[in-house]
């Protein structure tokens, strides 16, 4: 198999990773009595007090193991640079640490329950998701700059990280800000619709010479 026709079959990891993490989201907060999209959080669906704790785990293990195929794919088209190797390491551990926020289940109850080992461990692997997804944008961004093929990649990942950001800094203080599910569904959108169109464009790219 040539580098090319991996690259073309691991996009599809890309393709199908935000479609199969909102299926899992409806799917398991459907299935979970009681629980609001707009009030709660994705991790409450899977926590140490959940009723169904194995769909959003196996959600939150399967969408990682998609992220890792997409970066090596997107890797594989951006070869060169220091960038594109921090891109590929960013973006892998941003899946990797999307498996362990399913490995590891949070801490049940409201910001006022103090968290216990294991939702320490679900809580790190989730902050490191993020600041590792926003580097990840920020260096795609630098190294498909002078690129011809990415034509307009570079200010689109910029404006998306900058969203990102704000989301994920007003997320953070949550406690203090109403809809906190609706908030963090809205960050986790950004990130979805960026992961979709670059694994798009990737794939189509992978039938056209490299720059």
């Amino acid at each position: 198999m040539t580098r090319v026709q991996l690259s073309r079959i691991l996009s599809f990891c890309g393709i199908l990773a935000p479609p199969t993490m909102i299926f899992f989201i409806l799917l398991a907060g459907y299935l979970t009595p009681g629980y609001n999209h707009i009030i709660d959080t994705v991790s409450k669906l899977s926590d140490q007090a959940s009723q169904n704790p194995e769909l959003m785990t196996a959600g939150f293990i399967i969408y990682g193991v998609l992220i890792v195929g997409f970066s090596y794919a997107l890797y594989l088209r951006l070869r060169h640079g220091f960038k594109a190797h921090v891109v590929w390491l960013t973006l892998t551990l941003y899946g990797i640490c999307m498996i362990l926020a399913g490995i590891y289940q949070d801490t049940p109850g409201g910001n006022d329950i103090p968290l216990n080992p294991e939702g320490i461990a679900h809580n790190a692997a989730i902050i490191t998701s993020c600041i590792s997804m926003l580097i990840a944008m920020w260096m795609f961004a630098g190294s498909v700059y002078k690129k011809p093929s990415w034509f307009g990649f570079t200010w689109f990942t910029i404006i998306a990280s900058f969203v990102g950001l704000i989301l994920s800094i007003v997320f953070a203080v949550q406690s203090q800000v109403p809809a906190s599910g609706l908030l963090q569904r809205f960050f986790y959108l950004v990130l979805l619709i960026w992961i979709e169109i670059v694994s798009i464009w990737l794939f189509r790219l992978t039938f056209k010479p490299s720059d």
